[in-house]
């Protein structure tokens, strides 16, 4: 069933027009600049920072405007133009982010320096990003590594969402922005409006918008149902005390609604996420003291999920309601001494969630219906608190800059729950609390060579404690493949030690060219294994048996990444990089499945990770006419086929693939500005590595097909 068919060409003669001036348009923006590649499909005179930071590790910095002019539907999704970053899609929107293969909880998500958010739903329908629109992102920090500690424990990577909040004003001002955006293929279409204003004592900020979008036709020519509405607001204020001190709240609001995932085996109903911060920031406070800054935030989120929209509701209605807080705050104090730079704080996170499915079975016998209901808990008051010291230390040398950062971590979960699994002796689900004390370092050092050059190096351990899920989920189909799967409230903390090496050179008309690779060592990785169908059986339909989380051997990670980006002084602009990840468990454990069940075992050596992307690279270019007014560019994505697939899961290969995407951003004025483009120019039909199965087949969930897009941005 297709949803929302009013946004089905709602204005057929506009749309008929659009269709035609981006159809001239491809032609003139392919004879151009085919051969001229830039960063982007959209270039914009704001500078994206790639590569490497005076710290020694790889970061991404993605500025606010980039964002905006662009077809950005989830913030997932927008993510996965970046090297060595991919995503896990279900649907049309709340994809979530791999980053050098590191996924779900081994990658932290987080807002505004420390603001963090627990989804609802085993499956990850609704990560942490998808709690968030894009239009609210003023940065993307993106940081490869266990190298940044200030923001709470990190394994493999950080992707650190700063939202726009309220900030003084030298005069009294109010401004304003409008933004109007319309999708051919998806027939979708999203609003927002922004104000902001104040003066240096009082400033204020406040917006909205709404998303509404049909399913998508993929270039196979199918119709997936990815239909989805979001409905979100903003508002902030600030105050200014003194000249040195500053008070900011803020508050967020996210709805999700009648979100399709035709990959999983529910739709999300309804999501609600409230998000509250406050901000206290005092700076100069004395000779050595620089500042002195306090964060506390609450981020509650209601989530119901069901397959009403699918055929197996004729028999048995599932209903699965999750409520999910998060809650904490952080002090951080920076000291000063000459060259000397500390940072040194405090923070403490506390999570919550408690979450129901009831299942309504429906029989017909002789004429009569007969109805059964069960209720099972997903959740019962199950939370983890988390308390952590950090320090940072930094201090350039003659032609170095050396950091080094330190974390220490209390890590405490517990659960009510009353399930017991007992077995012949052996215990498999029974005591459901746990503690640990967590270690995470980081080193880094980016040395200055002559004539441009730069070797960077970082070297760290991450440490993270098993997610609520991993330690307290009973029964349900919760990774990619189709076991149920058991909690393990006795698992171990996971740890990562990585080392990253790169150099990178700049020279004013050649360019900035960076390399690097990096390898991790991960100990305690956790996975699954199956048990004795004598011990517990599976609860779902169709799954060959129960996996249990468990800490397994150590397995490895490397990979590289290669950029060069054209010089920032020149008309025309171009970027080219490839990037590319490899995993192997030394020894893992293939189950042979006959009948739908688990028959046989045998041990596999040297087994790829699971839900690794392949190699790819990306060539985007342009060219700036008439002082930044008219700007067309190209971009080509090339995908290699994924062949190195994980054996004990069952993993499938995925072909390779070329798009293609052309966009034409025209600004007459500052006040305005006008994108549109092409995605999928050539309507190719493909699929990422990590897209799910669609549920009950084997059949891969495939990429939206053409796209034609018109975005406008309207200041004030």
């Amino acid at each position: 069933m297709v949803l929302y068919q009013h946004f089905r060409y709602p204005y057929p003669r506009i749309m008929k027009r659009i269709v035609m001036i981006m159809l001239s348009l491809s032609q003139f923006v392919v004879n151009t600049v085919f051969a001229q590649m830039n960063q982007d499909t959209l270039m914009l005179q704001e500078v994206e920072i790639i590569g490497v930071n005076k710290k020694g590790f790889r970061e991404i910095l993605i500025r606010a405007p980039r964002i905006e002019y662009a077809p950005v539907r989830d913030i997932g999704d927008f993510l996965r133009q970046e090297p060595n970053v991919a995503g896990i899609r279900k649907g049309g929107v709340s994809i979530d982010p791999v980053v050098r293969g590191f996924k779900y909880n081994q990658v932290s998500v987080l807002l505004n320096n420390g603001v963090k958010i627990e989804g609802g739903c085993p499956n990850r329908m609704d990560p942490v990003a998808s709690h968030v629109e894009s239009e609210n992102i003023d940065q993307i920090e993106v940081v490869k590594g266990p190298y940044i500690l200030k923001y709470g424990p990190v394994m493999g990577a950080l992707i650190n969402l700063q939202t726009v909040r309220p900030h003084p004003w030298e005069t009294p001002s109010i401004h304003g922005k409008v933004l109007y955006g319309f999708e051919t293929n998806w027939n979708g279409q999203r609003e927002h409006l922004y104000l902001e204003g104040g003066n240096q004592k009082v400033f204020f900020n406040a917006g909205g918008g709404f998303k509404g979008y049909g399913s998508y036709t993929a270039g196979n020519k199918e119709l997936y149902n990815s239909s989805f509405q979001k409905l979100y607001g903003s508002a902030g204020l600030g105050f200014s005390i003194g000249t040195k001190n500053t008070l900011i709240g803020n508050y967020m609001y996210d709805q999700g609604k009648n979100v399709l995932f035709p990959a999983l085996p529910m739709d999300e109903r309804l999501d609600q996420t409230h998000i509250a911060s406050l901000n206290f920031t005092s700076e100069k406070i004395g000779k050595s003291w620089e500042s002195l800054q306090f964060q506390a935030y609450f981020s509650p989120v209601h989530h119901v999920m069901d397959n009403l929209n699918r055929p197996s509701a004729a028999t048995m209605q599932a209903v699965t309601t999750v409520d999910a807080r998060n809650g904490g705050g952080k002090l951080t104090a920076g000291l000063k001494f000459g060259d000397h730079v500390i940072l040194a704080g405090f923070d403490y996170e506390d999570v919550w969630k408690n979450g129901e499915k009831v299942m309504t079975m429906k029989m017909i016998m002789e004429g009569d219906t007969f109805i059964s209901v069960k209720h099972t808990n997903v959740w019962n008051d199950a939370g983890y608190r988390n308390a952590g010291l950090f320090g940072e230390y930094m201090v350039p040398l003659k032609n170095t800059e050396l950091t080094a950062a330190l974390r220490l971590d209390y890590n405490q979960a517990h659960s009510q729950d009353t399930f017991r699994l007992v077995k012949d002796g052996n215990t498999y689900f029974d005591k459901t609390a746990s503690a640990f004390f967590n270690v995470s370092f980081g080193l880094g050092a980016r040395i200055r060579l002559p004539h441009g050059f730069y070797l960077n190096g970082a070297l760290g351990l991450g440490t993270r404690s098993p997610s609520l899920l991993e330690r307290f989920i009973k029964l349900m189909p919760v990774q990619f493949d189709s076991y149920d799967y058991l909690g393990n409230p006795q698992l171990k903390p996971e740890h990562n030690w990585q080392a990253d090496l790169s150099a990178d050179w700049r020279h004013p008309e050649i360019g900035v060219f960076s390399v690097g690779g990096f390898f991790s060592l991960i100990t305690n990785y956790i996975t699954g294994k199956v048990l004795p169908p004598s011990v517990i059986k599976p609860s779902t339909q169709g799954a060959p048996g129960v996996k249990q989380f468990y800490n397994a051997d150590a397995v490895f990670l490397t990979g590289f990444e290669v950029t060069w980006q054209s010089p920032a002084s020149k008309q025309w602009f171009c970027t080219l990089n490839a990037a590319a990840t490899w995993g192997v468990q030394p020894d893992a454990i293939h189950y042979i499945v006959s009948g739908g069940q688990v028959v046989d075992q045998v041990s596999v050596h040297n087994d790829p990770l699971p839900e690794i992307p392949p190699l790819e690279g990306t060539i985007q270019g342009g060219y700036r006419f008439f002082k930044n007014k008219l700007i067309p560019s190209v971009t080509v994505r090339l995908v290699n086929a994924q062949m190195k697939v994980s054996e004990s899961y069952g993993e499938q290969t995925t072909p390779g693939f070329v798009t293609a995407a052309i966009a034409l951003r025209y600004s007459p004025w500052k006040f305005i500005s006008v994108t549109g483009g092409i995605e999928n120019l050539f309507d190719t039909p493909y699929y990422e590595h990590l897209n799910r199965r669609m549920i009950g087949s084997t059949n891969p969930l495939y990429e939206p097909g053409r796209v034609f897009y018109v975005n406008a941005i309207f200041r004030f």
